[in-house]
């Protein structure tokens, strides 16, 4: 199957939840939840994927994972990245400057985050299905007619 994995699940995967940064319990437990799912998604069905990724998220993830929360050595969020390009089986897609006009144009009329289109617009002809937990992806699946599957089982953010 030919994917696109949102970024936020490579964040979950790599960044295990610390009990200390949440305020709650409840809030740590859902969190330790979607950490697990997001292994399991990763182990069991990952490597079944072809997987395409814009240029803009190649390094979307190395600021997740470097910057941004609970932040990973730099040398670990480097060697996350390297794989990714050394990755065959993942394939890096550019972005045009077409897709940035489009980007900007979908954001100002949905209101969802410029970077969200930036993910999905690059390979939107060349995958069937986006993973992904964010609710926004539901909005642009639907409206751009891609299956979206949440392997967390539960939606995070607005």
């Amino acid at each position: 199957m030919r994917a696109l994995v949102d970024t936020e699940l490579w964040s979950i995967v790599k960044k295990r939840p610390v009990r200390e940064k949440f305020p709650s319990r409840e809030e740590f437990l859902s969190a330790m939840r979607a950490h697990e799912a997001a292994k399991r998604f990763f182990r069991e069905e990952f490597p079944n994927l072809k997987v395409y990724m814009s240029y803009h998220q190649l390094v979307e993830i190395f600021h997740v994972l470097a910057f941004r929360g609970t932040k990973l050595p730099f040398k670990e969020a480097l060697s996350v990245i390297t794989n990714i390009l050394e990755d065959p089986f993942i394939v890096k897609v550019p972005v045009t400057i077409e897709v940035l006009r489009e980007a900007v144009k979908e954001s100002a009329e949905t209101g969802i985050h410029v970077w969200d289109y930036l993910r999905f617009l690059p390979v939107r002809d060349m995958i069937d299905v986006v993973y992904s937990a964010d609710p926004h992806f539901r909005v642009i699946g639907e409206k751009h007619g891609v299956r979206v599957i949440n392997p967390l089982k539960q939606w995070l953010g607005p």
